[in-house]
């Protein structure tokens, strides 16, 4: 799957469930925020796009959770 930022969070979910605890990871409420796009999810909480694109990608090629973050900084 293609990571899209303009695809909505639950688009992206549905296609990967994996996505839903590295969006938990990346302080994303996936269940809330369903509706949205990621790049709006991400603009409004101040979460680069390109981070939660890249965490996204690694997460899928790689068939698992990325590392954990606080306040937009890897742990």
């Amino acid at each position: 799957m293609r990571i899209d930022a303009r695809k909505k969070i639950g688009d992206i979910v549905y296609e990967n469930p994996t996505a839903n605890q590295i969006l938990k990871n990346l302080g994303i409420d996936s269940f809330h925020n369903s509706h949205r796009s990621l790049w709006d999810v991400c603009t409004n909480a101040g979460i680069p796009v390109s981070k939660a694109v890249e965490e996204l990608k690694l997460a899928e090629e790689t068939g698992r959770q990325t590392r954990k973050f606080t306040n937009n900084k890897a742990i």
